[in-house]
This record gives structure tokens, C-alpha cells and sequence, in this order.
């Protein structure tokens, strides 16, 4: 009885079924790994929006210094410079997270660009540039040459060592 079936005609059958379901396996995975590419892009977003709104309440907690150190880093004493450069330093973490998100492809240009000309706006007070040519140096090579690149008018951190 099973001598009379076509076994070739069923090993043929029963390789393109194994086909399709590779061809489906794939299809599947393809789908799954985008919908995780993007669940991910989106919790990296997401913490960077907390860390921000951290980071943008400490500043208002400290307006009156940010906005003194910014415009008139001369008058700060010595304290307040040092608390000015924590302030400082703090917003450049933030917009350091983003950067290495951003270098990982885990946000996209759009979101980054965002940071970088928010970044333009605070580069622009006098305070703020000379606060990170101070603590610039507390970073990457690789940040510091971009802040260097997107900001020219902001010169050489100062290595202390």
C-alpha cells in the first residue's frame, strides 16, 4: 500500500511547505524586530523627556542664578560659579544622553536636531559658553568636537590637567 505512493512527488511537496514556513518565519521576525526597533526608540525618547524635565526644574529652581551666571558671569562669587558650572553642566549631560542616543540610532535626527537648537539658544549667553569651555573637557573627544564643530564661537575646553 505504501509502495504504490509517489514518495518524490511528496518529498517535493513536503520541501516547498518548508520553504513557506521559512519564508513566513522570516517575515515574522522582520516585523517583530522593527516593532521592537521602534517600542525601543520610543522608551529612549521617553527617558530622555524625563531626564529634561528633571533637568529644566533644577534649572528654574536655580533661575536666578542661570540667568545672573548667563548674562554676567563676572559678578558671580565664587560659590555661585561653582554652582552656575553644576547648572551648566547638568543641561550639558542632558543634551549628552541625547547625543549618544542619537549616535546609537535609537533617536531620530529630528528629535536630535531639536536638542542641538535648544542648545544654540543657551550657547548664546556669554556665561554659558565660558561655563562649558570650563567644564567641556569632562567629556568625550568625540562631543567635544561636535559642540566645537556646531558652536565655532565657543573655543578650546580647558584641560586642567
Amino acid at each position: 500500500m505504501l509502495s504504490n505512493l509517489n514518495w518524490p512527488a511528496i518529498e517535493g511537496i513536503a520541501s516547498v511547505a518548508g520553504a513557506i514556513g521559512v519564508v513566513i518565519s522570516i517575515i515574522f521576525l522582520i516585523y517583530e524586530v522593527r516593532h521592537n526597533a521602534r517600542a525601543i526608540e520610543g522608551a529612549t525618547v521617553q527617558s530622555l523627556m524625563t531626564l529634561e524635565r528633571e533637568v529644566f526644574g533644577l534649572l528654574a529652581e536655580n533661575a536666578e542664578l542661570m540667568t545672573k551666571g548667563g548674562s554676567n558671569p563676572s559678578e558671580l562669587t565664587e560659590v555661585e560659579q561653582y554652582q552656575y558650572e553644576r547648572g551648566v553642566g547638568t543641561y550639558f549631560s542632558l543634551i549628552y544622553s541625547a547625543y549618544m542616543q542619537h549616535e546609537r540610532e535609537l533617536v531620530e535626527d529630528e528629535v536630535w536636531d531639536a536638542y542641538l537648537n535648544a542648545l544654540a539658544r543657551h550657547m548664546q549667553a556669554p556665561g554659558f559658553a565660558e561655563a562649558w569651555l570650563r567644564i567641556g573637557v569632562g567629556y568625550p573627544k568625540s562631543f567635544q568636537e561636535l559642540i566645537k564643530q556646531r558652536f565655532p564661537e565657543a573655543r578650546e575646553t580647558k584641560s586642567i590637567t
